[in-house]
């Protein structure tokens, strides 16, 4: 079997990466994937159905507010037709809250400022022309993270400088350090 053989019949994966200080309610982003489940459901019954019609859509949420937002459970994957994902898209960015296409593809750069180990999040945008880059997590031991949220000086971040986009072929680490430089305190020595 070749490998464009092989490829026939599968999903590509796209991600969808809701982002922002605020975003869409649970219960509406529930309501979309179920009414893009029907749809799926409806065409398999179809007898010219193909599955590499389709792409497996991924729902990633990387919450920027300071107000606490309950995690997903488990990362929605659902499938939507191709032809439908500009659609499916367009109803995100309807809600509140930043909306952007991504690979599956990303990174997680760490890097060290003033003692802290600073670790974020890189999703590698559709378009193959940029990426974004969120921070998230932070440690003074090296063994357990806590969320940035809890840092005095991140709260103070205005909320559209909570993310950067960045040219795909910028190096991540390097511009994430240089990031957190110009973000944390110079007077920050520990947590708090």
């Amino acid at each position: 079997m070749n490998r464009n053989e092989f490829d026939k019949g599968f999903m590509a994966t796209k991600v969808v990466i809701l982002y922002g200080d605020v975003l869409p309610p649970f219960k509406h982003i529930r309501k979309i994937l179920n009414k893009y489940g029907k749809y799926y459901l409806r065409d398999m019954n179809m007898e010219d159905f193909q599955e590499d019609n389709y792409y497996d859509v991924r729902i990633e949420e990387r919450h920027t507010g300071l107000t606490y937002r309950e995690p997903l459970d488990a990362v929605p994957v659902i499938p939507v037709k191709k032809e439908y994902l500009s659609k499916l898209l367009n109803i995100f960015k309807a809600l509140n809250g930043n909306v952007c296409l991504c690979k599956v593809n990303h990174e997680h750069p760490i890097a060290w400022v003033q003692g802290v180990a600073y670790e974020g999040y890189c999703f590698y945008l559709d378009n193959g022309e940029e990426k974004v880059l969120f921070l998230e997590e932070y440690s003074d031991n090296e063994e357990q993270y806590f969320n940035v949220k809890e840092l005095y000086w991140y709260k103070r971040i205005p909320q559209d400088k909570r993310w950067i986009q960045i040219d795909v072929n910028e190096n991540t680490e390097k511009v994430f350090l240089q990031w957190l430089k110009d973000l944390v305190p110079s007077d920050v020595y520990q947590k708090g």
